[in-house]
């Protein structure tokens, strides 16, 4: 099997529009340079990595140019890493910007998680005192009162800090998309020269 059959198999997670496009732009190119197989793993390095490197090129690009949603930035952000890993950089860079990478994610995600559960927490206790104030109400109308008041409180506190936290997450999501892309760009083009 070609360089070019092995790779046109790899660019699988790529619009067929794109694909297509794309083998066309590279098939010229092997043949306008006279480049062999040989040549091909010596200057793009195996079928596999360059894929992984054009897939995440793609995504990078097409994340510029559209509506930043939550669920296509963390595909790019996987394609990224993937295509990061695949450069032909040395080994230890690889290690520490993937040990740096696992370390943001683990942070940011322990933020997000460790808010939620406060929330259901808070939600949670809201509901008891309230139900705590009503049982209470019977013996003792101020101190009821109280306790329905302070729940009722919390519930409020949690319904404005709800949308906030969304807006957090999204922004979070969308700075480490940025960090991703950046990291990518630097290590993925530095890796090898692909276009011409």
């Amino acid at each position: 099997m070609s360089y070019l059959d092995e790779l046109e198999g790899y660019l699988h997670a790529l619009p067929r529009n794109e694909r297509d496009d794309m083998m066309s732009y590279y098939e010229e190119y092997f043949t306008d340079a006279h480049i062999d197989d040989t040549l091909a793993h010596q200057k793009f390095g195996s079928s596999k990595q360059f894929s992984r490197r054009l897939i995440a090129d793609f995504y990078m690009n097409e994340d510029d140019a559209v509506e930043n949603k939550p669920k296509h930035q963390l595909r790019m952000i996987w394609v990224v890493i993937l295509g990061i890993l695949a450069s032909p950089i040395a080994l230890s860079a690889t290690i520490v910007a993937a040990f740096l990478l696992l370390v943001v994610i683990g942070v940011v995600l322990s933020v997000i998680v460790s808010v939620m559960i406060s929330l259901v927490i808070s939600a949670i206790l809201a509901v008891f005192s309230i139900i705590a104030g009503i049982i209470i109400l019977f013996s003792s109308l101020t101190g009821g009162i109280f306790a329905i008041g302070v729940g009722s409180a919390m519930i409020g506190l949690i319904i404005l800090v709800v949308p906030l936290l969304i807006n957090l997450t999204k922004i979070l999501i969308n700075s480490f998309a940025k960090i991703i892309k950046l990291i990518g760009r630097r290590y993925i083009q530095k890796g090898a020269n692909y276009e011409a």
